[in-house]
């Protein structure tokens, strides 16, 4: 699914330059669960946002099923995040004053091909597969940590997505809402989605099958689970 070849990332701030990813080379194939793992400070984040397509990279190569994602414009390669790639982050990202329906329906409304009408049964699957139907009204700010993360994976789920990307998503969670977060993760994979997940702790990062180490900006180690 994804080709990373000799990706390099280098940003510089009042002179000072840092080598966040140093010739990184990588393959993740379709129905993969990936999880990147290392030290504050070594890169991960980086590859994390180079891989979705957040940002672009100083030099290198990334493929998207042998298309090259260089080649596109801004305009374009945001119109492919938006139908392509599911996003799950820490901090949630939802806005806490409008309904749990309204949240999940953000991606559907940047949509060039989805009709509106369509939007309301894409919703309402996404919010069931994370056992939130009760919650569909409810403004997401008054929701526990673990609900607002489930929010946000139907969110990610709406447009139907290649891959999903989880940026520490258990990272503001207890240990409790962290589990019950992993397990729709790992269900998801399960039927079929591919799964690329960041993380500090290494009880999460066990839910993938295939476990990425990053230090100083490169690849120390790439061991399946």
């Amino acid at each position: 699914m994804i080709t990373v070849t000799n990706l390099t990332k280098t940003y510089i701030d009042n002179d000072i330059t840092t080598n966040a990813l140093k010739g990184v080379s990588l393959t993740i194939k379709t129905g993969e669960f990936v999880a990147i793992m290392g030290p504050s400070g070594s890169g991960k984040s980086t590859l994390l946002q180079m891989l979705s397509f957040l940002d672009r990279p100083s030099s290198g190569s990334i493929a998207f099923e042998n298309k090259q994602m260089e080649e596109l414009s801004d305009a374009d390669l945001a119109t492919f995040r938006n139908e392509t790639i599911g996003f799950v982050f820490q901090s949630f990202n939802l806005l806490p004053r409008i309904s749990v329906y309204r949240n999940v329906e953000l991606p559907l409304i940047y949509s060039v091909t989805l009709p509106e009408n369509k939007r309301k049964e894409l919703i309402e699957t996404a919010v069931a597969n994370v056992g939130l139907t009760d919650k569909l009204e409810i403004p997401a700010g008054k929701l526990s940590g673990g609900q607002k993360q489930r929010v946000a994976i139907a969110r990610a789920l709406v447009t139907n997505p290649s891959v999903i990307f989880a940026d520490e998503p258990t990272g503001n969670l207890d240990s409790v809402s962290g589990k019950q977060v992993m397990e729709i993760l790992k269900k998801l994979h399960n039927e079929g989605k591919t799964v690329i997940l960041v993380t500090h702790d290494l009880e999460t990062a066990h839910y993938a099958k295939r476990l990425i180490h990053i230090k100083d900006g490169q690849i120390a180690s790439d061991t399946a689970l």
